[in-house]
């Protein structure tokens, strides 16, 4: 089967290559110096349109569920251009790049059959076919030289003697174009009048040089990644079938593995219900506040969760089918929801007392993200036939797309304004130095009188000062929602000061 595309490709390469550098231009145009704009967003619907040209091309017809996968593409692109947040950025490009596998993967195999193991793996070997077809639409002129057959060798034999005949002229003039500037001065004045322009110092101070090399590497990635990708896509090394290997290893071992887990975890969810979710008696140690105990623990929690979802898992692979060892499995799953909660809790008094910040906005996000996942661990551990992978993939997609719309930076910056009585200098520079413009709109709503009060003011008004600056010959190419958002807030607070 695998012959079949690669054929038809080589058959067809040149095709192939004029659209990777057709896409390779519109690629360049879209997001040179650009990663945040609206031509963005144009790009990611325009990756499909030459997808499913290059499948089209090639015989192969798409599935109608490859539109989730799209789909995904298009909002994580439309996200792209409506914050200013470089973590969103730089995440919705990696999730359109693993979307954009997923897809093309489904195209071909029947990955419903693969486990989750086989899954990771056989993406990792995507990305390695990928890389080692980098040099694919180099091979192409090649190739169709090598069919020539002697008239190409006859015309390589041409160049050869003319480049020859180029070196021996260039030595002869070393020593000859001397003695001729010498002779005449007309033609001494003519001589170093032309060659004065190409002066490289001229040709740096006049030439952009820098934006000359960006703007020709985008376009190298933008035609050789997508030619690559495809090359490898047909290249259908992935074994398009392949049956979920069930575990030999004797299951006692994981039985009693397991077993030992089983009884300190549902000691230690005992205690996380009783004494910090219920708070019956007083087992907290002398001087210490509920938001420090939340606090001492959370890290911890969080690293022991992301453990047993992978010790689960590996039981899973490793280990026959057993009722005792899914019980178990169970088990631990169960208690480490409860760790995931007993983290989530101890995160939202810490944020009572210490207001909001990125980093626990991102942390409550991902908690709520293995706690869904797990839901799926434990519907897998009793029906190992169960897509969890895929299901993984879906809630992370979801829930991470979600998270992209919903302009966190300024959700945070108006609990923390809202909820904190008396601001002082190290809030507000979190505010204007530790969050993305989205929060510029929020910021704007801050009191002069408590600036100034704080010694702030000056700082606020640099802020706005930049953000107009950054944002006032924002065109239609590199428009986006939060700059633009941001700027308005810029004029607001201008307003507010005169």
């Amino acid at each position: 089967m695998n012959e079949v595309y690669i054929r038809k490709m080589k058959e067809d390469e040149m095709w192939f290559l004029k659209m990777s550098i057709l896409f390779g231009l519109l690629f360049t145009f879209c997001i040179y110096r650009n990663l945040s704009g609206l031509l963005f967003a144009v790009l990611v619907p325009a990756l499909i349109l030459f997808a499913v040209k290059f499948l089209g091309r090639a015989g192969v017809r798409v599935k109608k569920d490859s539109a989730w996968y799209f789909a995904g593409i298009v909002l994580l692109g439309v996200s792209t251009c409506l914050t200013a947040n470089g973590f969103f950025h730089f995440f919705n490009i990696l999730g359109i790049l693993l979307l954009f596998m997923a897809a093309m993967v489904h195209q071909f195999y029947n990955d419903s059959e693969w486990g989750f193991a086989e899954y990771v793996k056989k993406f990792f070997i995507l990305a390695g076919t990928c890389i080692a077809s980098a040099g694919e639409p180099f091979k192409v002129k090649l190739r169709r030289n090598s069919a020539h057959g002697r008239e190409q060798k006859e015309s390589r034999r041409n160049a050869k003697a003319a480049a020859a005949g180029i070196a021996a002229a260039a030595l002869f003039l070393i020593v000859v174009m001397p003695l001729l500037v010498m002779s005449d001065k007309i033609f001494s004045e003519f001589f170093y009048r032309f060659f004065g322009y190409l002066d490289l110092s001229y040709l740096i101070e006049n030439v952009d040089i820098e934006n000359i090399v960006g703007i020709t590497f985008t376009f190298f990635i933008g035609t050789v990644g997508i030619y690559a990708f495809f090359a490898a896509v047909f290249r259908m090394n992935l074994q398009g079938k392949e049956e979920m290997r069930k575990g030999s290893v004797n299951p006692v071992t994981g039985i009693t593995f397991t077993g030992i887990l089983a009884v300190i975890y549902v000691l230690y969810s005992m205690i996380q219900i009783v004494f910090l979710f219920l708070r019956l008696g007083d087992a907290l140690p002398d001087g210490m506040t509920y938001s420090q105990y939340a606090h001492q623990g959370f890290w911890q929690l969080l690293f022991v969760s992301i453990i047993n979802f992978l010790a689960v898992l590996v039981c899973m692979q490793v280990f026959g089918e057993n009722k005792i060892l899914e019980i178990l499995l169970c088990v631990i799953s169960v208690c480490t929801c409860v760790m995931i909660l007993s983290a989530a809790y101890r995160m939202l008094l810490y944020v009572e007392e210490y207001d909001l910040t990125f980093l626990r906005v991102l942390v409550l996000w991902f908690l709520a993200v293995l706690m869904l996942i797990f839901f799926g661990v434990i519907h897998s551990i009793f029906h190992r036939k169960f897509m969890l992978f895929r299901y993984i993939m879906l809630i992370v997609s979801v829930m991470y797309i979600g998270f992209s719309f919903s302009h966190a930076d300024r959700i945070i910056a108006g609990y923390n304004i809202a909820n904190t009585e008396s601001m002082n200098q190290e809030d507000v520079c979190y505010l204007i130095y530790g969050l993305s413009d989205d929060a510029a709109p929020e910021i704007a709503k801050l009191s002069e009188k408590n600036l100034e009060n704080l010694g702030m003011l000056r700082d606020v008004d640099n802020y706005f000062y930049e953000i107009n600056e950054e944002y006032r010959n924002m065109g239609v190419r590199s428009w986006n929602f939060s700059g633009s958002s941001a700027l308005d807030a810029a004029a607001s607070w201008q307003e507010k000061r005169e």
